[in-house]
C-alpha cells in the first residue's frame, strides 16, 4: 500500500450518494451493507443499499405502484482514489 490515507466509510458512501444522484436526480437512496474489502491488491468500499426514483412523468404518479421505482444497487468506491469504480442496479 501507498502512503494515501484511505477513506472513511461515511466519505465513500457520500461519492457513492453524489455520483448515483449525479446519474438519478431526485432519488432516495438508503444504504443496507457497507464493508471495506481488499480485492486485487486494493482497497475497496462494497456498499449496497436501495434507491427510490423519483417517477418520471406526471401520470406515472396515479398509475405505477410505487415499490416499481425502488431498485437494489451495489456500488464500489476505490478506498484510496476516492472515485467509484463499479454500480449496478436491479
Amino acid at each position: 500500500m501507498g502512503d494515501r490515507k484511505l477513506l472513511t466509510e461515511a466519505e465513500a458512501q457520500r461519492i457513492a450518494v453524489k455520483f448515483l444522484l449525479a446519474k438519478y436526480p431526485q432519488s432516495r437512496i438508503k444504504f443496507s451493507v457497507s464493508q471495506l474489502v481488499t480485492e486485487d491488491g486494493r482497497q475497496i468500499y462494497e456498499m449496497q443499499g436501495k434507491i427510490a426514483m423519483k417517477s418520471a412523468g406526471l401520470l406515472d404518479r396515479f398509475f405505477v405502484d410505487k415499490s416499481s421505482n425502488t431498485y437494489d444497487f451495489k456500488i464500489e468506491v476505490d478506498a484510496q482514489q476516492g472515485r467509484v469504480i463499479n454500480y449496478e442496479l436491479n
